[in-house]
């Protein structure tokens, strides 16, 4: 039997601190529908619904304005947040009437968003990572 994924052990986890009668997912249930990626792929950005059960089961997030200066396409900046960022996180938009919509990040892990603050923002964090 195959070792379980980092993954699978973090949708366990939060899995088992839901509220009563929340949710009936499976694991595997809730593999595709919390996480971008689903069952495949290492990357650890999460649905809309997946970081709606990770506030519901009231994990620790971090949250920080996402104001990236993107180089290049959409897509491989999408790809070295996945790479770099390794632990849960979803991307968001805050939408208030008369202003703005701001992007925002929110991270859930307390190293990665100490890190993250210490760089400034999440461009620069990320610039300081190198991927092996």
């Amino acid at each position: 039997m195959s070792k379980p994924s980092v993954k699978e052990l973090i949708t366990q986890a939060v899995l088992g601190q839901m509220p009563q009668g929340w949710t009936d997912y499976t694991l595997p249930e809730a593999m595709k529908k919390w996480w971008q990626t689903g069952l495949r792929g290492e990357s650890l950005r999460l649905t809309e619904i997946g970081d709606m059960a990770f506030r519901l089961g009231e994990i620790e997030f971090y949250q920080y304005d996402f104001t990236a200066k993107i180089e290049g396409s959409y897509h491989n900046y999408i790809l070295e947040l996945s790479r770099k960022i390794k632990c849960p996180y979803f991307l968001g938009v805050s939408k208030s009437e008369g202003k703005k919509n701001q992007p925002y990040i929110r991270l859930y892990d307390s190293k990665i968003a100490i890190m993250v603050s210490l760089y400034g923002n999440i461009d620069s964090y990320l610039k300081s990572l190198k991927v092996r």
